[in-house]
């Protein structure tokens, strides 16, 4: 490896400006995660000093989730524009060589490098970004499958697979059992109390796919009711399960949504993150060279 000494600084020559200075690299991570940090801190501190509580009567959910949505993704932005290319700067400074292609590289190196840590915090469940992603990708893969899972197990505790929304309606279906039709008040109590949690959940979720005549069938196995019974009482608890299945599927939806914006999100960081590392980078390489000219 070649090397000139100008002014008492020693840089590389061209020629080798795919080595790497592992020593620069290291100190613009330790930087770009501490100055990450104080701007997470300085943004939590401004948000919770102007964020005011409004009155509940006035609240716009579905407006005001998307306008701090759009807001905090800008910032998240631009703060990873900005640090990354202040990263990017010190790494270009300190890696000794002029020459852009080896700042381009340092560039990258520090902003891979920064993506492998953030990877593995995340799977430790420290990065709340990763982990905030993670979370909503599985809730939106289980909401749709709780049900299923729970219809097509045999096995006990099957009930606690259902969502906690579906109480309610189980509950109604043991209330509507009780209060029946027949003037057999002993014979309800005994439908009642012959019907279990699991037959219950069953019935309440394929109430809420739409397939009454497995409801009914399942009631009828595992009670003593008789047919026209079986049809007052699921025509009783129809709405409700039909406002149960929107309700769950409103919630699935939300959470996939939630899980594209935060992936959506990631993505643009990331590459804004990548351009901002080799901008600083390359910048920072001509400060240095600029200096040593100067020297």
């Amino acid at each position: 490896m070649s090397t000139h000494t100008q002014g008492n600084v020693v840089l590389s020559s061209r020629t080798d400006w795919w080595t790497i200075n592992w020593s620069a690299v290291f100190a613009a991570l330790v930087f770009i995660y501490a100055l990450s940090w104080l701007i997470f801190t300085l943004s939590a501190a401004i948000g919770f000093s102007i964020v005011e509580v409004p009155d509940i009567k006035d609240i716009d959910t579905k407006s005001e989730g998307l306008t701090v949505s759009f807001a905090l993704y800008g910032w998240y932005i631009v703060t990873a524009f900005i640090v990354y290319f202040l990263g990017g700067i010190l790494a270009g400074k300190l890696s000794g060589n002029t020459d852009h292609r080896a700042a381009t590289l340092h560039g990258v190196v520090v902003w891979s490098i920064t993506i492998i840590i953030a990877v593995i915090l995340a799977s430790m469940g420290v990065s709340s970004l990763l982990s905030s992603a993670a979370g909503a990708i599985k809730t939106t893969a289980t909401a749709g499958t709780n049900i299923t899972k729970a219809v097509s197990s045999g096995k006990e505790g099957a009930i606690s697979q259902l969502p906690s929304s579906l109480q309610p309606l189980i509950g109604s279906i043991k209330q509507g059992i009780r209060k029946g039709t027949s003037q057999d008040e002993q014979k309800l109590e005994k439908a009642s109390e012959q019907i279990d949690p699991q037959a219950l959940g069953l019935i309440a979720a394929a109430l809420i796919r739409g397939d009454e005549k497995e409801a009914k069938e399942i009631i009828a196995s595992n009670t003593d009711l008789d047919e026209k019974e079986i049809d007052e009482l699921v025509s009783s608890v129809k709405t409700k399960a039909d406002n149960v299945g929107k309700d769950i599927q409103r919630k699935a939806d939300q959470a996939r949504e939630y899980a594209a914006g935060i992936l959506w999100l990631m993505l643009i960081s990331y590459i804004v993150a990548l351009v901002a590392s080799i901008i600083g980078a390359r910048y920072g390489a001509r400060k240095l060279a600029s200096s040593v000219q100067h020297v």
